[in-house]
């Protein structure tokens, strides 16, 4: 950071962590290493997500593959090896889909190798519970234009994945995390997502809280789409 010129922050807590490092937020043009220019500008990836989300409602076809219309369903994904190695986490994640697909349709892109885990599971009967729930939809992994798609359409989101959890917020969805921590804690600072990690009794109590989330209620925490535009012009 003290070697730059320029710093553009996607947040303004990132924007406020540079200031506490001792950037001047005052300082003007011309910028150089000993006088440089902070800027919380947005972020990229939102700009990224919202140009693909165009593409991806004209070129994916996965609502339709999947049997499912859009806001009448919950995406899932669960990948990461502190779960799926895990026969305790992997049985408590999916009980909790269970309890929920009673009531909610489920859709679950889900790793051939995760769906081995589950079918030897220690957790007898599980396996067969899962698939025989018509509600708990499982398919194979999906391109990226498709879990865009998903995304974007999905009533509500939960995940173990870094990515999914901020494209969640940047859709408006409320978001489910199955981990003890995450890196982006400004969208916990909003309340629209929750830590669970893969505990049933808390995937349980999320999903009751989200049930009835507005998209009205998602602050414009990474910015407004043109993060890019905005650095382009700082930088010319």
């Amino acid at each position: 950071d003290h070697l730059s010129t320029l710093l553009f922050s996607p947040t303004k807590t990132g924007f406020d962590n540079l200031v506490r490092e001792g950037f001047n937020p005052e300082n003007q043009s011309p910028f150089t290493p000993e006088n440089p220019g902070i800027f919380h500008c947005g972020d990229v990836m939102y700009d990224n997500s919202l140009y693909f989300a165009e593409l991806a409602s004209e070129k994916s076809k996965i609502l339709e593959e999947a049997g499912v219309k859009g806001d009448a369903f919950i995406l899932a994904t669960v990948h990461r090896d502190h779960n799926t190695d895990n026969p305790q986490k992997l049985a408590q994640i999916f009980e909790a889909f269970l309890e929920i697909a009673a009531n909610y349709k489920i859709v679950l892109p889900l790793h051939p190798r995760t769906l081995k885990m589950l079918e030897h599971n220690d957790n007898e009967g599980l396996y067969l519970k899962v698939k025989n729930e018509s509600n708990l939809k499982i398919i194979p992994p999906v391109s990226f234009f498709d879990i865009i798609q998903l995304e974007q359409n999905a009533k509500m989101i939960v995940t173990d994945s870094g990515g999914v959890q901020k494209e969640a917020y940047f859709f408006q969805k409320p978001c489910i995390i199955l981990r003890p921590q995450t890196e982006w804690v400004e969208i916990l600072d909003t309340g629209l997502a929750v830590l669970t990690d893969a505990n049933k009794d808390k995937i349980l109590e999320a999903y009751q809280k989200f049930e009835n989330i507005s998209a009205d209620n998602f602050p414009e925490i990474f910015g407004d789409g043109k993060a890019a535009e905005f650095i382009c012009g700082k930088l010319v």
